[in-house]
Parts: structure tokens; sequence; C-alpha cells
């Protein structure tokens, strides 16, 4: 009985030692979310720092698009951009206004804040996992996609020749390379010469597949550029430097809308990258994506770089 008792004694206080001496274990703290940005190059200068950081509203897990928004809305970057660079304004206040909003970034190396510069025949392969991917996680048969500069070429290539047509409710380009840039004709002749081409490739491999008349555009548009299925939407610039007014224009159809920034609003000089960044621009994406949705910005100075948008 004796020995008994001891044993027992001996089993409590090594279990009482145990819980005594177990690391104290607490929840780590999450890293404070990032600044939601007003400005482009404010942006640019965070992520080159940061090179992995997401938009604040993006990429939320366990988002269920609402009754009022019932499709996710894939937001598809431009040339050299990571998603934060791109989207760090829009994001936010689209997921506010509350869309479930994704985002991803495509053709660069993973953890480098430069992306989007690969072969688009495989970044189109890359967004056609990513809406799968997001189909399969919020149980939506379609998507919305918003895409910026080359960000807004590549959703007509997966729709038009990946069979993403079936799967895409609207897409909105905001300064978008719908018919290849030409970019004053420099272009096409770096594009002619094997050498400039080959070097230019080795740099930005997408060019040779966003300059105007690539064999990667005929295939986009082969049987013409867009679907009856899709509703579709241009925004662009008259003081882009980047991509012209014809260039980033749909061919008229009834599922099709065009937008000039300054026939909205004259006072608005945002270029290929402000635009991102300017409530006026976001307004016209709202609208695009949801004709009932109200409009928030009055026509105000907009200058290509140095404006800061409202704060979100």
């Amino acid at each position: 009985m004796r020995r008994t008792r001891f044993a027992a004694t001996a089993a409590l206080l090594a279990a009482a030692l145990a819980v005594i001496s177990a690391p104290v274990t607490s929840a780590q703290p999450q890293p404070p979310p990032p600044p939601i940005q007003t400005n482009w190059l404010q942006a640019l200068g965070y992520s080159l720092t940061n090179p992995e950081v997401e938009p604040v509203g993006m990429n939320v897990p366990g988002c269920v698009p609402s009754p009022s928004h019932p499709r996710p809305l894939i937001l598809v970057n431009g040339t050299f951009e990571n998603s934060y660079t791109n989207w760090s304004y829009f994001a936010p206040q689209l997921a506010a206004d509350g869309y479930c909003v994704f985002g991803f970034n495509y053709g660069g190396a993973q953890g480098s804040p430069i992306q989007q510069t690969g072969n688009m025949r495989s970044s189109a392969r890359e967004l056609s996992d990513f809406v799968d991917k997001v189909r399969a996680e919020t149980g939506s048969a379609k998507v919305d996609l918003v895409g910026h500069s080359q960000g807004g070429l590549l959703p007509l290539y997966y729709i038009n020749v990946l069979d993403g047509a079936d799967k895409v409710d609207t897409y909105v380009g905001v300064e978008p390379a719908s018919n290849g840039v030409a970019l004053y004709g420099i272009l096409p002749i770096v594009q002619a010469d094997p050498l400039l081409r080959g070097a230019l490739g080795l740099i930005l491999a997408a060019s040779i597949d966003f300059t105007a008349d690539s064999e990667f555009l005929r295939d986009t548009a082969a049987q013409g550029l867009t679907r009856p299925q899709v509703r579709y939407a241009s925004i662009i610039s008259s003081n882009s430097i980047l991509i012209s007014v014809p260039e980033a224009h749909i061919p008229p159809a009834p599922n099709v809308t065009n937008i000039v920034l300054q026939d909205v609003c004259a006072q608005d000089y945002a270029d290929h990258v402000t635009v991102v960044y300017d409530d006026i621009t976001l307004d016209q994406v709202r609208r695009a994506l949801d004709a009932t949705a109200p409009a928030t910005a009055t026509c105000h100075l907009v200058l290509p770089l140095v404006t800061q948008a409202p704060p979100a």
C-alpha cells in the first residue's frame, strides 16, 4: 500500500513539473497591414522593400461573394508592377464596396518586386489557373476581371484562346493594350531586327507578344476580339504616353463600352500609371462592373505621377 501511495505521489509530482516546465506559448502577433497608398510612386517605393506584400482587401481567406456583388473580382497587374504597386489604391476600396477581391503576380520570379515580364502565353496559363482556383474557392461559376496595361490584354487572350469566355462575366481594361502597342513605331522596328528583338526579349519577353501585329495578338483576335457572352469596357487616358486611345479601344459592339477619361473630366490628366491612383478612373471601373454603382468622384485636377488620390 505504501509503495502504491508513493508511486501515485510521484506521478502527480511529475505531472505538475511537466505543466510548470512546459513552454508558455502565445499567439504570434500578426504583422500590421501595409499602408493604403494614394500615389503610384509611393506604392512602388514601398513594394521594392516589401516585394511580397499584398494590398489591403486582396485575397482575404474565406471571402464569400455577396448578393450585391456575386462574382469574385480578379485584378490583373500591368508590366513590371507587382500587385501592391498596381492595386494598393483600388483593392481596398473595391473590397469595401463588397467585392471579394483577388490578385496575383505572374510572369516573374517569386519574391521579386518586378513582375509581368515573361512570355504572355505562359502568363495567360497562369491567369487561367488562378481563375479556376478562385472559382473553386468561392464556388462561383464566373469571375469579373479588371486588368491594367499588359494586364488588360492578357484576359482577352485568356477569354478567346484558352476558353475563358464562359468563366468571365465582365472584363474591364484600364489603359489596356487591347490591340497591341507600337510606342510611336519603335517596338515594331525593334521586333523586326533579330538582334534588337533578342536583346529586348531577354529583358522583357512579354514585349514580343504585346507589340502591335504580333503573332500573340493575331491569335487573340483571330475570331474577333470579343465574345458575345462577356461584357467589355476599356478606360483610357488621352494623356497616356505609352498606349494610345486607338490601341486601347475595343471594337464597337452592343456589349462593349469604350471610355476616354477626358470625356468624363477634362481636368483629369492621369497618365499610364496614375490612372490606378485616380478616383475618377476608379468611379468608371465601379460603374463598368455595376451599372447601378453611384458616382462618388467629382471632376478635379489630376496631374501625372504627382497627384495624391483622395484617401481610401
